[in-house]
């Protein structure tokens, strides 16, 4: 890949799946953009996603009725605006795909289901129709990833830097200016750009059990939290039902194989996802993780089971080739065999605070995909909608941001969310203890963290341990060491992001979407479209110049 050092960018990009190669390539080649990966190229999220892409195609489908699933599942905290953006520019975005390359699954003779240019169209949970598009059968994210780079790499306009990790967002008078970086050798360099964008996926990597790839450290969330932007929604963490549940496994098995009209058993073999939800297997993704887990608990057993013994064996391997490979590499057969799955951390709905083009609460700095918090997946994120998040708001922020380059000047950021009108503001100060606690190597401070998360932050919460858990992972950012590797960053950046994680599911006193409070098991209405946000502030005062806080403000 290209790389040139030390030059000034039009646009910065750090991250490389659907969001952040969306958006630079639908900049035009006159603008000179740099996109930053973590990892090689073509490894994010994106490239893991089994599940296909919503979108309303189908001849008994429209955008409406998409918008209606959506703010649904969302559990009264989706922006209804940026819903109707996402689903009524979908349909073109999802062209544009095509136009791009990308090749989405075709219907066979006696399909039901198929938009009028013969793409057959799939169903997953919480959606009344079927209106989702998949590419391999299980692959539809590697597929996207695979067509979006070759376009990236015939754009000389592009230059891309792979395996670099951002550290920092450079700061001038409160204006985003650019990023300091490390490359693959631990050298440290800075790039300027007039506008800088955040596309670097979620936070999964902070739990125990999760099904994303290891680089999902929640870097873009902490970098922005330094750089003074608001962050919002961040107690709602969705915990995928099926991942499978196999010692050293953590595949997704996709939520298109119960579309496809597969059964969750328990060990007695009883489906009970009927006791639960009139959608059965098909009920939004929070409501089934937790029947999950309640099943394990009243059984006292770490997994449940996903059974395709009922459905045809043969379209059931065509249908999932991957899945059926992975389920095969295990010992077990797709379509014959019962498969072992729980719940694992999968998609942040919060992150970033945004408006429907990108624009944080800093000028000069955007974010865009699972890093952003938009609105539009409320309390609950619809299935196969963050791929089309990613893409829809990817081509919104490039368009933007081409009116911006011509407009010559960084406008200030709006305040998208009235954040000076908040309703109430509630302090909250970082109580870091002192050092010398028991040295502890990064590694462990990794595993106690996750281990803290998956106990007392995931499907079910309660006030005692949500406390104890903030005062664990405030004691292992206390044994952090004060020269950083890229390592030792990481992880300070996981420990920050989580502590903020907490004290948000601390505040939200009620149970909605995918936060579930044992002590506060009920819906607060009150709290409906009310959004948790905070921001970090530098004191005034001379005693305290260098202190850290951070504003808790009630939207």
């Amino acid at each position: 890949m290209r790389t040139q050092k030390n030059q000034p960018f039009d646009v910065v990009i750090i991250g490389g799946g659907i969001a952040g190669l969306s958006l630079a390539l639908r900049l035009p080649e006159t603008v000179r953009v740099a996109l930053l990966t973590k990892g090689k190229a073509g490894e994010s999220n994106t490239r893991y996603a089994q599940g296909g892409i919503a979108v309303a195609l189908g001849e008994d489908d429209t955008p409406e009725l998409h918008l209606q699933d959506t703010l649904a599942a969302g559990a009264g905290l989706c922006d209804e605006a940026a819903v109707r953006t996402l689903v009524e520019q979908g349909p073109a975005a999802v062209r544009w795909l095509i136009q791009m390359g990308v090749q989405f699954d075709k219907a066979q003779p006696g399909d039901l289901h198929v938009t009028a240019d013969g793409l057959l169209l799939g169903r997953e949970g919480a959606h009344c129709r079927w209106r989702v598009l998949h590419a391999g059968g299980d692959a539809t994210g590697a597929e996207i990833e695979r067509a979006l780079l070759v376009a990236l790499h015939e754009r000389t306009s592009i230059v891309v830097y792979e395996e670099t990790y951002v550290s920092e967002l450079l700061m001038q008078a409160g204006i985003c200016t650019g990023i300091r970086a490390l490359d693959r050798a631990g050298n440290s360099f800075t790039l300027s750009s007039r506008f800088t964008v955040l596309a670097s996926g979620g936070a999964g990597g902070l739990w125990l059990h999760t099904s994303n790839p290891g680089g999902a450290t929640s870097d873009g969330i902490a970098l922005a939290w330094r750089a003074g932007a608001a962050l919002t929604d961040l107690e709602f963490m969705q915990f995928h039902p099926t991942v499978m549940a196999i010692q050293g496994a953590s595949h997704l098995i996709s939520e298109a194989v119960r579309g496809e009209g597969a059964y969750l058993r328990n060990h007695a073999g009883e489906r009970f996802m009927l006791r639960y939800s009139q959608q059965a297997e098909l009920a939004p993704r929070d409501v089934v993780a937790r029947a999950i887990l309640k099943e394990m608990v009243i059984e006292e057993v770490a997994h449940q089971y996903l059974d395709l013994r009922h459905l045809p064996a043969q379209k059931m391997h065509a249908r999932f080739p991957t899945i059926s490979t992975i389920c095969s590499h295990y010992g077990l057969d797709l379509a014959q065999d019962l498969i072992p799955v729980a719940p694992a951390a999968h998609y942040c709905m919060g992150g970033v605070m945004v408006d429907t083009v990108g624009r944080t609460t800093v000028p000069g700095l955007y974010a865009v995909g699972e890093v952003a918090c938009t609105g539009v997946h409320g309390a609950n994120r619809l299935a196969s909608n963050s791929l089309l998040e990613g893409l829809v708001f990817g081509i919104q922020a490039a368009c933007h941001l081409v009116e911006q380059l011509k407009a010559g000047t960084c406008l200030p950021a709006p305040e998208a969310y009235s954040l000076r009108d908040s309703a109430q503001m509630i302090e909250y100060e970082e109580d870091i203890p002192a050092s010398g606690e028991e040295a502890l190597s990064i590694s462990q401070i990794r595993q106690a963290l996750r281990q803290t998360m998956w106990r007392s932050v995931s499907l079910s919460r309660d006030a005692e341990g949500l406390t104890a858990a903030l005062q664990q992972v405030r004691s292992l950012k206390a044994s952090l060491p004060e020269q950083r590797s890229r390592e030792e960053q990481e992880t300070a950046n996981m420990l920050q992001v989580a502590e903020l994680v907490i004290v948000a599911a601390l505040t939200r006193w009620e149970s909605r979407g995918s936060h579930w409070r044992s002590d506060f098991p009920t819906t607060d209405e009150r709290l409906k479209q009310r959004h948790f946000a905070f921001q970090r502030r530098l004191s005034g005062s001379s005693d305290q110049e260098n202190r850290e806080s951070a504003s808790l403000l009630i939207r």
